[in-house]
């Protein structure tokens, strides 16, 4: 699969990172990347995703995200950025599962795959 169909989910993971942790080196984005998205990913394609993150205009994110030389990592200049700011909480995804559960009775077997799919796709990149 080309690395550009993971694009979104590893901006998600950069983010999700750079707000854990003070700094961030490449090659733990690349770690926790091939981990959790099990896709082969080298430094190159995650530093090309930060730029694209800080410059691209068709993306538009504008991310705060800085290189700091001598800890050989990255962070946010501004803390309180969100790459994705209408982001659900937990408690909010787990309480549409609740309802998704209650309405499999009430709705139509494709509109309820439909919403199930929904669901899944909100909590894989609710970063």
């Amino acid at each position: 699969m080309p690395q550009n169909k993971f694009a979104l989910a590893r901006y998600c993971m950069i983010d999700s990172l750079l707000h854990k942790h003070e700094y961030v080196k490449t090659a733990y984005i690349v770690e926790i990347c091939r981990r959790k998205l099990k896709c082969n990913i080298t430094q190159r394609t995650i530093q090309m995703d930060i730029e694209a993150m800080r410059d691209d205009p068709f993306l538009g994110y504008f991310a705060p995200i800085e290189y700091c030389r001598r800890r050989k990592a990255y962070y946010y200049e501004e803390g309180e950025f969100r790459l994705f700011p209408h982001r659900f909480s937990n408690k909010e995804v787990s309480l549409m599962q609740n309802l998704l559960v209650l309405m499999r009775n009430y709705i139509l077997d494709d509109d309820y795959e439909s919403l199930k799919e929904i669901v899944a796709k909100i909590r894989m990149f609710n970063c």
